[in-house]
């Protein structure tokens, strides 16, 4: 079983300086999206949350490193690692009408509810913004990733 060895939270907090100086790009998002295999300019939201798990777990994550919202919501589903009610270190997975997962953050706070997530707005608005940012989310339409710690 995978060793968490840091707070994931806390290493995400790290990360609230991330700028892009462009749509998905700048020399620090796109160092996140190498660190995961990704190319400049792709969506970043997915390479933020599994590069923070990869550095909290040292290499040996229980979700690999990925780019892909939908396919880490196919792993939690297909894992069990669903969960009703959201744990701070859960990854929350926004989900459209149909149930696909196109943004991901990081909970960081029960009450209100919050989360940290790469390539969103200031106010969390954005699934596609322009920066690392800790906010308030609502919980309709999300999908809570408990995966093992």
């Amino acid at each position: 079983m995978p060793t968490l060895t840091y707070d994931p939270v806390e290493l995400a907090r790290q990360y609230l300086f991330v700028r892009e100086a462009g749509a998905n790009h700048g020399q620090r998002v796109n160092a996140i999206q190498k660190w995961c295999g990704g190319a400049d300019g792709e969506s970043w939201c997915m390479y933020f949350a599994t590069m923070v798990l990869d550095i909290a777990f040292q290499g040996n994550a229980p979700i690999a490193r990925e780019g892909s919202c939908e396919a880490v919501h196919q792993i939690a589903v297909a894992q069990e690692w669903v969960a009703d009610a959201p744990s701070i270190g859960d990854l929350v997975l926004t989900v459209n009408a149909d149930n696909y997962a196109h943004h991901v953050g990081i909970v960081s706070n029960l009450n209100p509810l919050e989360s940290i997530a790469g390539n969103t707005s200031e106010d969390g608005v954005s699934s596609n913004g322009d920066r690392v940012a800790e906010h308030a989310i609502a919980p309709a339409g999300k999908v809570f990733v408990h995966y093992p710690r």
